[in-house]
């Protein structure tokens, strides 16, 4: 009996020799594989054992046993100092916790667990596990989690927080995300000195992406049946949902889409960021116009406009095929312009953003006359324009350059939609207005508008008399058409003779005794219409005449110019 005693302690000394060779060899496998996404690795100090870490860490103390087998540890009575033991995270004890709404826009909603109705999401209120967030086409929000890091939701998006818990003994945060549909961008905290990484996945009915500090977008697209990543720090581990196909990892820079059967494609390298420096820093009409230089490949753009130059708080979006982007109904203020590429995968590229400030209010008043690029013949210019309801008054400047730097003349409180400027120069002018309010707050300057002030049409010659007609000339300009009139009352409403003359003159049939009006108007060869002269007029009187038997006399008069015939001298008008 006691040779078998002894035998069989032999035999166990032996075995636990081997065994621990064996713990050894299993404890340098086990730190040299890669690691799971759904492990957290504790340090093994001096002293620790398995059965006191199962009941410091574990939510069922008596799963140590299966704590080995994970480890493929073959004594569980011993741990070696320094080496690496993994506990899955199902095993770990947790404490839920909640995150902070750092940021809304627009129309957002949320479903908690304990909700069957969806709320609108308030700033600053927190959310934890099982809430739904469900942003609307131009709805937008920006969630900040215990360590700093943010996931902002997308507009037309729906997310749902699946875990948001802290771990007994670990100094670590775990949060996950499933985008049902939609976008979000995370921004992951790097790892902190002595702290253990935060973990974050965010899951997709089709790809998971597991993340440990770096800055990453995904896209759940129902649309196309694909799921879309983007890296732009650090690096994402991207596996199709429950595929078979291997996991890739995506470094910074690079994008990948899974497809509908749960394909991981390759790694895409972006596009680079459209190029923006040339925009405007001023913004001064309520359809803000930016115009990008195209990168290689895109396809179409993403640009969104923030008050904030991280976009946690953005308000606008837009995808445009075209390189020129266009927003409308933004307030005036300083903004910032996010955009980016998209390539034949629609994967999103680079970002470029850019500073800029919108004054556009109050807006210009829409001008009337003169008109843009018209001619003015007067010896005074009148202005006019459509009054801007939020006008107290309008400031009117005139230049002879479309830059404006030779002011010819300049009136900084015209009340009303018209004024009138004399004793202007023959030229070329520029012109434009702007609305101001009450307050003095000036808007900006309307578009440019230019015409060329002429000299009025001149006065006719002293008709010629003869003993059937009277002739009428006057100056013309090559090219003109002239339109005559000859009228019995100085308004031209009884109009007795209208003729349109490609010369400026013509003779008309001499009227009978009484007192007659007549003006003429020039177009230009252009088309361009000006206006009637001054009405001149001119009496018939008959009477007799030796030197002019039975026939009538015709006096005719114009402003100090006096015409007589047979002895008689017809008064001045």
């Amino acid at each position: 009996m006691s040779r078998t005693l002894d035998s069989a302690v032999l035999a166990l000394v032996r075995l636990l020799r081997a065994g621990f060779l064996f713990l050894l060899i299993g404890s340098y496998m086990v730190t040299t594989a890669r690691a799971t996404e759904a492990d957290y690795v504790y340090k093994v100090a001096p002293g620790d054992t398995l059965i006191r870490l199962s009941a410091q860490l574990l939510v069922t103390p008596d799963d140590w046993p299966r704590l080995a087998r994970h480890n493929r540890l073959s004594n569980p009575n011993y741990l070696v100092p320094g080496s690496d033991l993994r506990i899955p995270l199902a095993m770990l004890k947790f404490t839920p916790v909640t995150l902070t709404v750092l940021h809304v826009e627009g129309d957002v909603k949320v479903v908690r667990p304990s909700q069957t109705a969806s709320t609108a999401l308030s700033l600053g209120g927190t959310l934890g596990e099982g809430a739904q967030v469900i942003t609307g086409k131009n709805g937008y929000a920006t969630l900040k989690l215990r360590d700093d890091s943010l996931v902002r939701v997308q507009s037309a998006s729906q997310v749902l927080v699946v875990r948001m818990r802290t771990y007994a003994g670990a100094d670590m945060l775990e949060s996950v995300f499933r985008v049902i549909n939609g976008r979000v961008e995370s921004l992951v905290q790097k790892v902190r000195p002595g702290a253990y990484p935060s973990r974050q996945d965010i899951h997709t009915p089709l790809a998971t992406m597991g993340v440990r500090g770096t800055e990453f977008r995904v896209t759940m697209d129902e649309q196309n049946k694909e799921a879309r990543g983007e890296v732009l720090a650090g690096a994402v581990a991207v596996a199709g949902a429950g595929a078979s196909s291997a996991e890739k990892r995506l470094n910074a820079g690079f994008g990948s889409v899974v497809d509908s059967a749960m394909r991981v494609s390759e790694p895409v390298a972006l596009l680079a960021a459209p190029y923006v420096s040339r925009l405007p820093k001023l913004q001064e009409r309520t359809l803000l116009r930016f115009p990008l230089g195209q990168p290689q490949g895109a396809k179409s753009y993403r640009a969104q406009l923030a008050r904030d130059a991280t976009f946690n708080s953005v308000l606008a979006e837009i995808v445009s095929v075209s390189p020129e982007l266009r927003f409308t109904n933004i307030d005036d203020g300083n903004y910032f312009l996010r955009v980016r590429a998209l390539d034949a995968n629609r994967l999103e590229g680079r970002d470029a953003t850019h500073a800029f400030t919108l004054k556009a209010r109050p807006e210009p008043p829409l001008i009337s006359t003169p008109a843009p690029k018209g001619k003015v013949r007067a010896n005074a210019v009148e202005f006019t324009w459509a009054e801007n309801t939020e006008a107290a008054t309008y400031h009117l400047q005139l230049a002879q350059d479309a830059a404006f730097k030779t002011i010819r003349f300049e009136d900084k409180s015209v009340k009303g939609g018209q004024t009138t400027v004399a004793s202007l120069p023959l030229g070329q002018y520029f012109w434009r207005v702007a609305s101001l309010r009450r307050d003095g707050d000036r808007g900006p300057y309307g578009d440019v508008a230019s015409f060329v002030l002429m000299a009025p049409p001149a006065s006719p010659e002293p008709p010629q008399v003869g003993d059937g007609d009277v002739q009428f000339r006057w100056l013309g300009e090559p090219g003109q058409k002239f339109d005559f009139q000859l009228a019995s009352d100085s308004k031209f409403s009884q109009i007795m003779l209208t003729r349109t003359l490609d010369l400026p003159a013509i003779g008309v049939p001499r009227p009978k005794p009484g007192t007659y009006f007549m003006r003429y108007r020039a177009t230009d060869a252009d088309g361009f219409v000006g206006p009637y002269s001054s009405a001149q007029t001119f009496s018939v009187i008959e009477y007799g005449c030796i030197s002019d038997a039975d026939s009538p006399s015709i006096a005719v008069v114009r402003p100090a110019v006096t015409w007589s015939r047979c002895g008689f001298t017809a008064p001045v008008r």
